[in-house]
């Protein structure tokens, strides 16, 4: 019976350790494979804003709403290792774009800015993604943009492998921030946290806990605004451990702002939902 019993803990032991045994992650893009990309991006926004240039004893509230769905997939091709990097080929398949302002759908575009689209550039010696966008026309690079947008951001884990329940924060620019009018860019970065729950098969599930902080004083064309802003969001990724690269990555996050210029104050509420799956296969 104590053998029994000393066998049963030694088992369990075995397990607990194989479980707890810390696993290495590199983000990476591998020669010769294909990356398939599909995202869906949900935006919805309320904005409650006073017109303070009018008579103070008669301003004038408004409220506008915006409902922004955008759904897209692209392909990326890369060859072989030549002088330490390799060349890489982003190809646009699909984009859609569909508006909604204060009720009332906007047309939609006729064109897809992702027909024809294919963009060359290559990986690194450190890895880094490089494009060629010398020459490109403001349309393209917008599509090239949102095409970019659509893969995966680079994930910088930890040197030392990661065990359950460590984490890793890093820092994301947030593009649905980019509001030049209001002085607002990509300087106004979310922190994202990234938490290893549990290793399977070669995924690695994560949770994701985001936190984003705007203060602004300043002068924009002319006009002073000060803008107080927050937001926080939850969500969870799948990576492939042998490839370097998500499977999944889910995200929901929502944000405060409130808005104070010279002739205007605004209280800015708006959720960002995403959705992206990623496939990674080897050959081209």
């Amino acid at each position: 019976m104590r053998t029994t019993a000393l066998l049963l803990v030694f088992v369990l032991l075995s397990a607990i350790t194989k479980a707890q045994k810390p696993v290495p992650f590199k983000f990476k893009y591998l020669p010769i494979h294909t990356y398939g990309i599909t995202k869906k991006i949900g935006m919805s926004m309320k904005a409650h804003v006073q017109d303070l240039s009018i008579n103070t004893n008669k301003k004038s509230d408004t409220t506008v709403t915006l409902e922004l769905t955008t759904e897209l997939s692209a392909t990326v091709k890369t060859k072989a290792i030549s002088a330490g990097s390799f060349p890489v080929t982003l190809f646009g398949d699909n984009y859609s774009v569909k508006t909604t302002f204060n009720g009332v759908e906007a047309p939609a575009p006729e064109a897809n800015p992702f027909s024809g689209l294919a963009v060359n550039g290559k990986i690194d010696s450190k890895g880094e993604l490089l494009l060629d966008t010398v020459g490109a026309e403001n349309a393209i690079k917008y599509a090239m943009n949102q095409l970019i947008s659509g893969m995966a951001e680079r994930l910088e884990f930890p040197d030392k492998p990661m065990k359950i329940g460590d984490t890793f924060t890093q820092q994301a620019n947030l593009n649905a921030m980019n509001i030049p009018d209001l002085g607002i860019d990509s300087d106004y970065p979310t922190s994202v946290t990234y938490k290893l729950i549990a290793v399977k098969d070669n995924l690695a599930y994560f949770d994701i806990i985001s936190e984003f902080k705007m203060i602004i004083d300043k002068e924009v064309q002319g006009k002073t605004v000060k803008i107080d802003g927050k937001g926080t969001g939850t969500g969870k990724m799948e990576f492939f451990v042998n490839k370097g690269y998500p499977k999944s990555i889910v995200n929901n996050v929502g944000y405060v702002l409130d808005v104070e210029a010279s002739t205007m104050k605004a209280a800015v509420k708006f959720n960002m939902n995403t959705d992206a799956n990623y496939a990674v296969n080897s050959g081209d």
